[in-house]
């Protein structure tokens, strides 16, 4: 079974509108991003969403350039696709700092006949698989902090452990 791929589809029709809104309308650098686009957009299955075919098979950047916007600002869900890489990266997340708590808990520090304490580890390194667009976009949503020198820590409401 192949890895899921593992990036955003609003980040490259970001990084594609720019490059479009860079060239000049109508030229072959301007053809060559649209397609890509639309590459970008089958690839992510999003062909049938009305909402983010359309912009680009029309090759309206004002309309891609809102749709961009809206999702920025949560005023419409992302897509089927950008929402299941981000429940596959939180996932990762949460799976690292439980196995990391949990490696602190039963270190060979602490006295093997006490009950043991509960790690102090508040946060752990994004895993590496996940772009940090991906952990940007979480920290945006509320669901990491970040807790400075590349560590994030979860959201008050994720337990710990």
């Amino acid at each position: 079974m192949t890895e899921p791929e593992n990036w955003l589809l609003a980040t490259k029709l970001a990084a594609l509108r720019g490059r479009i809104a860079a060239a000049e309308p109508g030229s072959v650098a301007a053809d060559v991003a649209w397609r890509q686009a639309e590459a970008v957009v089958a690839a992510a299955g999003a062909g049938e969403d009305a909402v983010i075919a359309l912009p680009v098979l029309e090759h309206e950047l004002s309309e891609l350039t809102a749709l961009l916007a809206a999702w920025d600002t949560r005023a419409v869900p992302l897509s089927a696709w950008d929402q299941a890489v981000l429940k596959r990266a939180m996932n990762a997340y949460k799976k690292r700092l439980k196995l990391t708590r949990g490696d602190d808990e039963i270190s060979s520090n602490r006295n093997p006949l006490s009950r043991g304490a509960t790690s102090s580890i508040v946060g752990v390194r994004a895993p590496e698989q996940y772009s940090q667009d991906i952990w940007d976009r979480l920290v945006a949503q509320g669901r990491l902090r970040d807790g400075g020198d590349g560590l994030l820590e979860p959201a008050a409401d994720l337990p710990p452990g």
